[in-house]
């Protein structure tokens, strides 16, 4: 996998040989449009039907070339794909992990780490009824007790218990340093 970030990627060589291989099946889309219509109209260009083998030959070379590699850095991404989607599992894996022995030291019951599970997801109070079967009043009395049992004051607190937790080992230098710069005229 991919150890650079997505800024390095940009300005990567693959990227510039990507942006070549484009402008080689440019070229050669033009001879090829050159050669269909000179035949069909029968209009001659004296130096393409002077070179006209040759070019066709260096066309469908550069083509099948440029085939490749663009047929390469697919594979190289449904790989790439792959790798993230199973570092997401194990990541997913591993938070559910985490939220699981937090509520066990928080001794929540089965209901409150439900609620609490849903809380983290972003769900409203009302969703959260709606989702268990119950009335509103049954899931604040929960995440009050989950807040006192959590030592937290509220949701956003909840919340920031665990992103701390997945942010931690990790210095803001190096967070900052993982997000790429803005680019000029692009908003978030």
């Amino acid at each position: 996998m991919a150890d650079t970030s997505l800024y390095d990627f940009r300005n990567s060589g693959r990227i510039k040989f990507l942006g070549g291989s484009l402008i080689v099946l440019l070229v050669c889309e033009i001879l090829l449009i050159l050669d269909v219509v000179s035949e069909s109209l029968n209009f001659d260009v004296d130096i393409y039907n002077q070179y006209h083998g040759p070019i066709e030959a260096a066309a469908v070379f550069f083509l099948g070339l440029t085939l490749l590699v663009i047929g390469a850095d697919f594979w190289r991404l449904i790989i790439e794909n792959r790798q993230f989607r199973s570092l997401l599992g194990i990541a997913s894996g591993e938070f559910l992990f985490i939220l699981g022995g937090k509520f066990t030291d928080w001794k929540l019951s089965a209901s409150e780490r439900e609620v609490a599970l849903l809380l983290i997801k972003g769900l409203s109070i009302q969703e959260i009824a709606d989702i268990r079967e119950t009335k509103t009043g049954t899931i604040k009395s929960q995440c009050s007790a989950i807040y006192r049992k959590a030592e937290v004051k509220g949701r956003n607190e909840l919340v920031a218990y665990f992103v701390e937790d997945l942010l931690s080992g990790e210095s803001l230098s190096d967070i900052m340093d993982a997000i790429p710069p803005q680019v000029e005229g692009v908003s978030s």
